[in-house]
């Protein structure tokens, strides 16, 4: 709900406001170019045309900040006159976290405000403005010896604000916490233009009133705009990374289990590719490995003696488990691979994650449950890779091939619906919001936390400019709520037409189109690739 007030404000971007950005920012800083409006209407999901129907998603502007004023004098101008301003990073996520839903301005952070201001090695901190990419950071604290603590699989594009937006999951995380978890301080510029700090530089955030920090982290751009953003570092040490071959994915159970509850192993990263994302990543090129079923790559870090003793420990479970070990070599390039899950485009189709959490005392019986989920929703079978994120929590990731060219692509979408629902009969759930996803807050929250956190966003943003329709208040161009029992119904139309409608075969489609050779089936079940209701 907004307030009387904001209900009178004209919520237009007018030639005038155009003028005043120009003054803010000069002319060239300040597009109203249709094609590059167009550009930023979508994030990694390529959305149809027919898209525009629901959401308003073309910005009326796109600027430019280069400095921390900037920001707060475009979100005043916004907060004036009742204009949504949507911050933007590189926008590699998939649910439209970044995506307008209500036109206004988008403001690029990455462009202007992408550098690494300091490196403390004292302190073990390093700061850097809310747009620079991840790995841009990482590259400057390596050179000093020092490591981030986590960062996410998509580090070599993403930008800092945009994966603590979402606060998110990836490498590093098992051993060092999530993207919230090494948050120091963040400069951040509220709804009217305001500008705080959440934290402290030098010295943890402890018994210091509320954590701001965890107020921001998550928000999806809400509740304000990151500028500026300081994390810890750590000693990096040596990184040795470990493969092992399962013939079936899902004996690699066994040994995570057996990792996780262990007293003194503690990874930088456990993570599994299935056999299918290995014949996906053959099938474009991408993958010269031979011999790989299913991979199990479990990443140490830190003093090299006490990493071999991790990894005589970690040899010895999967040996007993059935894994076979592979070559150093074999290692080292999933490691640098890690980022690359999806390269699977280049093959001329469009890909998108399922991502989803579960207890990792479940992680065999939900593996069973994804290719089940490939079965049952007809899908067009990309993989099955994911994390472990915490010593009780898996992150699985299955992608699925889509046509990003029609309306129909959007109806693919059903399998995150339907894998969503399958996790929480594992203690699980779904992972983020966006746009696409906003009303499953209140299927992952109970009523009073998902209240309180739309009286926040109510209180910190009266003239609701900040990233509408995203996260707690979905909600369309003609200014229909997107709740939980709307897009319940949507969910349960989707999956079942995506059920009523053939299987995919999304890649026989693109077969002659970008001459790849279509994978064979009985491959496939010949490496026992076995479906949860017991078919191969």
């Amino acid at each position: 709900m907004t307030s009387r007030k904001a209900e009178n404000l004209s919520r237009k971007v007018t030639p005038e406001i155009i003028n005043q950005l120009e003054e803010i920012l000069g002319k060239d800083n300040v597009n109203t170019s249709e094609m590059d409006r167009m550009l930023y209407s979508h994030d990694l999901a390529p959305l149809p045309k027919e898209a525009g129907i629901a959401f308003n998603n073309i910005p009326d502007v796109v600027v430019r900040p280069s400095t921390v004023e900037q920001v707060a004098s475009i979100v005043r101008l916004a907060h004036k006159n009742g204009i949504a301003v949507v911050p933007r990073g590189a926008s590699t996520w998939g649910l439209g976290g970044s995506m307008p839903t209500a036109a206004g301005i988008l403001l690029d952070m990455s462009s202007g405000m992408n550098e690494v201001i300091k490196l403390d090695k004292e302190n073990m901190y390093v700061k850097v403005q809310s747009g620079c990419i991840w790995k841009k950071m990482m590259e400057v604290c390596e050179k000093e010896g020092l490591l981030v603590g986590s960062y996410p699989s998509s580090f070599p594009s993403a930008t800092v604000a945009g994966w603590i937006s979402t606060s998110g999951i990836g490498p590093g995380g098992y051993k060092y916490g999530a993207a919230g978890n090494n948050i120091l301080n963040m400069k951040v510029v509220l709804s009217d233009g305001k500008v705080i700090e959440t934290g402290y530089d030098n010295v943890a955030n402890n018994m210091s009133g509320y954590n701001l920090n965890s107020l921001f982290n998550g928000a999806e751009g809400t509740l304000g705009i990151i500028v500026e953003v300081t994390l810890r570092v750590y000693p990096k040490g040596i990184i040795r990374p470990l493969a092992y071959n399962f013939k079936n994915l899902k004996e690699m159970g066994v040994p995570i289990n057996k990792i996780v509850n262990h007293p003194s192993l503690k990874p930088l990263h456990i993570a599994w590719s299935d056999y299918y994302h290995f014949e996906n990543q053959r099938k474009a090129g991408i993958d010269e490995h031979k011999g790989i079923d299913n991979l199990f790559l479990v990443t140490l870090q830190g003093a090299e003696e006490f990493v071999k003793l991790e990894e005589q420990e970690i040899d010895k479970i999967v040996a007993e488990s059935g894994g076979v070990k592979m070559d150093q070599h074999v290692a080292e390039h999933e490691w640098e691979e890690r980022c690359y899950e999806y390269r699977v485009r280049k093959i001329g189709i469009g890909s998108i994650p399922a991502e989803v959490v579960v207890e990792v005392q479940h992680w065999a019986e939900f593996v069973d449950e994804c290719y089940n989920s490939f079965k049952v929703m007809k899908m067009d079978t990309g993989g099955i890779v994911g994390m472990i994120a915490d010593r009780s929590t898996a992150m699985f990731m299955p992608y699925y091939f889509k046509d990003d060219e029609t309306l129909l692509g959007m109806v693919a979408f059903a399998f995150n619906f339907y894998l969503g629902n399958r996790a929480f009969l594992y203690g699980g759930r779904s992972l983020g919001f966006g746009v696409f996803f906003a009303s499953n807050l209140d299927l992952v929250r109970e009523r009073n936390s998902t209240d309180l956190m739309r009286d926040l966003k109510t209180f910190l943003d009266p003239h609701d400019v900040m990233n509408p329709g995203h996260l707690v208040c979905g909600k369309t161009r003609f200014g229909i709520n997107m709740d939980s029992k709307l897009m319940g119904l949507g969910s349960v139309l989707m999956q079942s037409a995506k059920k009523l409608l053939p299987k995919d075969n999304i890649g026989a489609m693109n077969k002659e189109r970008f001459h790849y050779d279509n994978m064979e089936e009985e491959k496939i079940h010949g490496r026992n690739v076995t479906y949860g209701d017991g078919s191969q």
